[in-house]
């Protein structure tokens, strides 16, 4: 089961159990309920979504100059329009004037801010923004990050990076 679809189901089934008066002994029912209704978006996507939740431009933050150029080829050759910058200075200086639907950022990188301040920076001012953290310094779980960011180790695949971006925004957020 990839994380995001953990996330969305282990959030939805402590959902249902809280609706439910936190009764004991039910986890496998509220699991199952939960699991039952991800697979019911998955099939009304049919892996489509609306317009207004679709990811276009994405900006890539990564300190590391051959890391950055890969990702951003391979995001453009996806369809993406792509912005980049080497750090979360630069990010938040591109921001001040263009609007954008996502964030791909590395954690640890030099600068004023790391990549988790801009994740907090880039929430405040595009709230409804996909966010996605990387790195192959630090691993952090499902639980260690704000609700709606992602993480993805590195080394990572440009397709999982890819489908990340991909998935219907509601499926992240129940």
């Amino acid at each position: 089961m990839d994380g995001d679809r953990y996330n969305w189901i282990s959030r939805r089934a402590h959902q249902i159990w809280q609706q439910e008066g936190c009764p004991s002994g039910r986890d496998r029912e509220h699991w199952l309920q939960a699991v039952s209704e991800f697979e019911g978006l998955e099939r009304e996507d049919q892996g489509h979504f609306a317009d207004h939740t679709k990811i276009e431009k994405v900006l890539v933050v990564e300190d590391e100059p051959l890391i950055r150029y890969a990702a951003v080829d391979a995001l453009e050759q996806d369809g993406f329009d792509v912005l980049e910058a080497a750090n979360a200075d630069e990010a938040l200086v591109l921001l001040q004037e263009r609007s954008i639907d996502a964030v791909f950022t590395d954690i640890n990188m030099p600068g004023s801010i790391d990549g988790l301040g801009l994740v907090s920076l880039v929430r405040a001012r595009f709230p409804d923004a996909r966010l996605i953290v990387t790195s192959g310094h630090v691993q952090l779980g499902h639980f260690d990050l704000p609700s709606g960011v992602s993480f993805l180790p590195k080394p990572y695949t440009f397709d999982a990076l890819i489908k990340m971006l991909k998935i219907p925004r509601r499926l992240l957020s129940a």
